[in-house]
């Protein structure tokens, strides 16, 4: 969460930067939530809503990203 704040309030030309380290958090986060169910210590409820939000986070990232990588010239 801390590199989305860090990345809204950036310049622009190193938003792509900060944005590409978020996403590569998120996925290690997404490995370790999926892991953590599978060795049955998060109930699957637990695990489906936290996937969840951490599945609408990738989304919003991957939007910025390419919103970003539009208005390149």
């Amino acid at each position: 969460m801390s590199l989305a704040i860090e990345a809204a309030f950036q310049n622009k030309c190193y938003k792509k930067e900060t944005l590409e380290k978020l996403r590569i958090k998120n996925s290690v986060l997404q490995n370790l939530l999926r892991t953590e169910n599978e060795l049955k210590i998060i109930e699957d409820k637990t695990y489906l809503r936290i996937a969840e939000q951490i599945m609408e986070i990738s989304k919003m990232n991957n939007g910025w990203i390419n919103y970003l990588t539009q208005k390149e010239p």
